[in-house]
């Protein structure tokens, strides 16, 4: 879905397929909301596990899928208010301030 839409957007083909496309992610969404039930993270504490769903769920931050959902949107937020979180996330994402193209 994240690549249809970030690449795709304004293809007829892609505008064709998104409701079909968001249904499928929300039944899947649905199911990681079923695992999180009454729970803060995946696995009683913080672990690796969050760390990568919660990259899984930010190839959604262009729509309001996630933020939206009553279980995932602040699980997203919990997750990504981590410590633990933003030093992952620095250290993936300075790499390509690193090599980034010249202005």
């Amino acid at each position: 879905m994240a690549m249809r839409y970030l690449f795709n957007a304004n293809e007829d083909w892609a505008k064709a397929r998104r409701p079909a496309a968001e249904k499928f992610a929300l039944a899947r969404l649905d199911g990681v909301a079923s695992a999180l039930a009454g729970r803060d993270y995946l696995v009683d504490d913080f672990t690796v596990a969050d760390l990568l769903m919660v990259t899984v769920l930010r190839f959604l931050r262009h729509t309001r899928i996630v933020t939206d959902h009553p279980v995932l949107g602040p699980y997203q937020a919990r997750c990504e208010a981590r410590p633990a979180f933003q030093r992952a996330l620095d250290a993936q994402m300075s790499n390509f301030v690193k090599y980034a193209p010249a202005a």
